[in-house]
């Protein structure tokens, strides 16, 4: 029987279709042009968990096309402690699939309320999150049955990359973001059998990744955890020379995002080849096989793909 996971993976490519006309197309134009007239230097990020990898996907796009300053907003500080930020002139993005957790909501409210102009981005268009902002896209992945997060995570990068690329005037990551859908159809073909049968028997994995690949190695190790009950960390291909390289002995499984050399002591996989559309989008041509490779490996370990069995799909934190 094919697991909720695996149906829902096959759907990213035409989740990211939807994202380029329609009432989606509509609010990432409006969400654009807000912020091209207000020009501001910060773009703060809300997120948590594989919303919080989107979010660092996202903050290094937006810096790379432009001069931004991308921050990343503790949650507690509005949650917890009750901070009340000073955020007029910039820019704040929030993102959460379900847009209902406390924690997030208290975040965009105090953006929000701090002065800055705030932008949801939500699977959920009547969410408690969506009603903290006048500004919000339905990324319309539509419903996910799975617990772990696979389509609505493609689908925010993409209407983020969306936005910034109207912000922008960055035409040729718009242009690369119009091709995705059918390059995303072509990543879900490519084989990665290798990657599937380490990740159903290993306890240990470290992702890693560089710049917006760097959010994708971050969901990949989560998604191991989640999935394969395995102890993975993603880190930067900078950072992991500073210390961590250290642990690495005994084959070491080592997913390298960025295709590098192989470290001392690991056994590095790398992603399958695949032509490139645009750096700022390849890393979801990477990112979709191993969901892929993910969900044949839970199996493999007779574990639920789409039901891990401490997590619901909803998790509400403050």
């Amino acid at each position: 029987m094919t697991s909720h996971m695996a149906r829902e993976i096959a759907e990213i490519p035409a989740a990211c279709a939807r994202l380029l006309s329609g009432p989606a197309d509509e609010a990432i134009r409006a969400a654009a042009a807000e912020w091209r007239a207000l020009d501001p230097p910060l773009l703060v990020t809300v997120g948590r968990g594989s919303s919080d990898h989107a979010a660092t996907y996202l903050s290094y796009a937006c810096g790379i096309v432009s001069g931004v300053i991308p921050a990343s907003y503790p949650l507690s500080l509005a949650s917890l402690h009750r901070q009340e930020p000073r955020a007029a002139g910039a820019a704040a993005l929030a993102i959460s699939q379900s847009g209902s957790s406390p924690d997030i909501v208290a975040a965009a409210t105090a953006m929000r309320d701090g002065g800055a102009s705030l932008l949801v981005l939500t699977n959920t268009a009547g969410s408690p999150l969506a009603r903290t902002s006048e500004q919000v896209i339905d990324i319309g992945a539509r419903p996910e049955r799975a617990v772990a997060a696979t389509k609505s995570y493609v689908a925010s990068v993409v209407a983020g990359l969306r936005v910034i690329g109207m912000w922008h005037e960055a035409t040729e990551l718009l242009d690369a973001t119009e091709r995705l859908p059918d390059a995303l159809a072509d990543a879900l073909t490519r084989r990665t059998d290798g990657i599937a049968e380490v990740l159903g028997t290993t306890d240990r994995l470290i992702v890693v990744g560089r710049g917006p690949s760097l959010g994708v190695a971050q969901e990949l190790a989560l998604k191991s955890m989640e999935l394969c009950q395995t102890t993975a960390l993603a880190f930067s291909s900078a950072e992991i020379r500073h210390g961590p390289m250290q642990a690495l002995h005994g084959d070491y499984p080592v997913l390298d995002l960025e295709r590098g050399d192989p470290l001392p002591g690991t056994r590095t996989l790398h992603p399958p080849e695949r032509p490139s559309l645009h750096p700022l989008v390849d890393p979801l041509l990477d990112l979709a096989p191993i969901y892929v490779a993910l969900e044949a490996a839970a199996r493999a370990r007779g574990l639920d793909p789409d039901a891990p069995s401490r997590l619901t799909k909803e998790t509400a934190t403050t």
